[in-house]
């Protein structure tokens, strides 16, 4: 990365956050004289100062101040410029499937490795926010996704749409009916981002409460089922998930007057290998179990 070294970048990055040499290196889990040596040499290498040391402790430089401003972005284009790179060297060996919760993707995992024998294929849940995300970084070779999402520079086949269901505690109280409409949820909070129900009519609580998780991450969807069953909310799913997501403490219904969510197989469209046109070829093996009839409703 010319003269930036991305491990010293790292180690800078670290040090600006905790403005401690001791405190950074036992979160980077390295030794202080490394990590000091690590600081000189990157100094070096850009032939400025970055921090300024006194007895008082250690701050940022204004060169530091403007490269820690700028490095994050730097580093996370770099790692993924480094998973592009080594997925175009591994993709006639192996791929990633991404998938969502209640999807099922035997089949298809089968079908390619039989038809390119020594390919090994490996499936990752995913979740709404990184379906997409993770394909376009380089995680996933391909993902197996719920619309809606931004398609650009994406190859994407429709697969099979499905009813939403909605999650609600056992002691609410529409449990017990097997249908409801937007309208009878107008009193309940929305547990996920709105994006995902933009025809929500209610309150939305997007954000885990404090000691959850942390503030900035989203809540996982058993995070969010527990919040559910807690009564703090409800949630919005697939109908295949809510068969997935099966629990005792929680009932689901079918919201009539929403529309179905497009189940899509989907690849970056700048990759042409014969493994990613044969997936998506035979994507439509892709499969979603029956919904147990007692799972929703119930």
């Amino acid at each position: 990365m010319g003269d930036l070294d991305l491990r010293r970048l790292r180690y800078f990055l670290t040090l600006a956050d905790e403005l401690n040499y001791g405190r950074a290196a036992e979160v980077l889990h390295i030794a202080q004289p490394a990590l000091s040596r690590s600081i000189v040499a990157l100094e070096h290498d850009l032939g400025v100062r970055l921090f300024e040391r006194s007895r008082a402790g250690t701050r940022l430089a204004p060169a530091g101040e403007l490269l820690r401003d700028e490095a994050r972005e730097l580093l996370r284009l770099a790692e993924t410029l480094q998973r592009r790179v080594r997925v175009a060297d591994r993709e006639d060996r192996s791929i990633t499937i991404g998938f969502m919760p209640g999807l099922i993707m035997t089949p298809v995992v089968r079908h390619l490795e039989e038809r390119f024998p020594g390919l090994q294929v490996n499936v990752a849940r995913t979740s709404w926010a990184d379906q997409i995300t993770a394909l376009r970084d380089g995680r996933f070779d391909a993902s197996c996704a719920y619309r809606p999402f931004d398609d650009t520079g994406l190859t994407v086949v429709d697969l099979y749409c499905e009813l939403r269901v909605v999650a609600l505690p056992t002691d609410h109280r529409h449990a017990g009916r097997s249908e409801l409409t937007l309208a009878d949820l107008d009193g309940d909070v929305l547990l996920q981002p709105l994006e995902t129900v933009p025809e929500w009519p209610g309150a939305v609580a997007f954000g885990p409460p404090t000691g959850f998780v942390s503030p900035a991450t989203e809540p996982t969807v058993e995070e969010k089922f527990e919040r559910v069953a807690a009564g703090r909310g409800v949630i919005v799913i697939p109908e295949s998930a809510a068969r997935y997501y099966h629990r005792p403490d929680l009932v689901f219904a079918v919201v009539t007057d929403l529309p179905d969510t497009q189940v899509c197989l989907a690849i970056e469209t700048r990759r042409r290998s014969p493994i990613l046109r044969e997936l998506m070829r035979s994507a439509h093996i892709v499969s979603c179990p029956d919904v147990d009839e007692a799972s929703v409703g119930a």
